[in-house]
């Protein structure tokens, strides 16, 4: 049978079966609820996506950030003490970690969720031939979860013209070789992000996921996520010691590679798109 290194490696993405008990997703779903209210009742104060966004209407099914102070609840931090989790992490990544970010997705309210074919990061030609990740993304679903569909191995290779196609329209069609995959409580999603995928969802549905992503400490791709608060004592003694330890090391990384008057601008502009990203399209 393939490892999971082998697994991640060879198809970009690896489902881990009950990596966290009942009570700890418990905990998980009650703070998530709190979460999704406080968003859902004021969404222009967050980094919100959104299923469509217009000056008198939007409907929304995620939010950045969940670790800023007015959105965070110490069930999310705890994720990081999960002992076998990072020791999973550290494996796949070669050492020890840094924080990149920590989000929140549920399912919309008045229209389908169909997010289009992508890669992460805004750049749709990343890819690495040996698969060797410079990042983890992670989901745990607090419900059963079948949102995320992928193309195993894209992440090794340049998109096929028929996928290029598909990510230059912000389309959403079916792709030679896709796949669904579904996870249930208890469960995690670990994935590269330059993997061609999509998600897709119903307002029938029931979605409350987690969605978390780390890096190596000193991976010189990425980085660049830090704010303010992880610099603040008070801030730092509220979180797990493990999450103090990753975002020490973010902070460190960014202090040590500034980003340039033109990289900053991009970040600024990437920032914006995010704060109004609509499923299907990026206006």
């Amino acid at each position: 049978m393939m490892s999971l290194k082998s697994q991640f490696i060879n198809n970009g993405f690896v489902v881990i079966k009950e990596m966290f008990t009942t009570d700890e997703i418990n905990q998980l779903k009650y703070a998530m609820e709190e979460l999704v209210g406080k968003v859902r009742n004021n969404p222009l104060k967050y980094t919100t996506r959104y299923t469509f966004k217009n000056e008198n209407d939007y409907d929304t099914w995620g939010v950045n950030d969940i670790f800023k102070p007015d959105l965070y609840n110490p069930a999310f931090g705890e994720v990081f003490g999960n002992v076998q989790l990072i020791k999973i992490l550290k494996q796949l990544l070669g050492g020890d970690l840094r924080f990149w970010g920590a989000h929140a997705l549920w399912s919309p309210e008045k229209v389908d969720y169909r997010l289009r074919w992508h890669r992460d990061y805004g750049d749709n030609e990343l890819y690495h031939f040996e698969g060797s990740p410079n990042h983890i993304q992670f989901n745990i679903p607090l419900y059963s979860d079948s949102c995320f569909i992928a193309i195993p191995g894209s992440h090794r290779r340049p998109l096929t013209d028929q996928e290029r196609k598909e990510v230059e329209a912000n389309h959403t069609n079916r792709l030679p070789n896709q796949v669904r995959v579904s996870c249930h409580p208890g469960d995690i999603l670990l994935m590269n992000a330059h993997t061609l995928h999509r998600g897709e969802g119903t307002t029938k549905d029931y979605r409350r996921t987690l969605h978390y992503s780390v890096q190596r400490k000193d991976e010189m791709y990425g980085g660049h996520t830090s704010y303010a608060e992880m610099k603040e004592t008070d801030y730092l003694n509220e979180m797990h010691p493990v999450v103090r330890e990753l975002m020490s090391n973010l902070v460190s990384w960014d202090e040590a590679h500034p980003l340039s008057p033109v990289d900053m601008l991009r970040k600024v502009r990437s920032k914006k798109e995010r704060e109004s990203y609509i499923a299907g399209s990026t206006k």
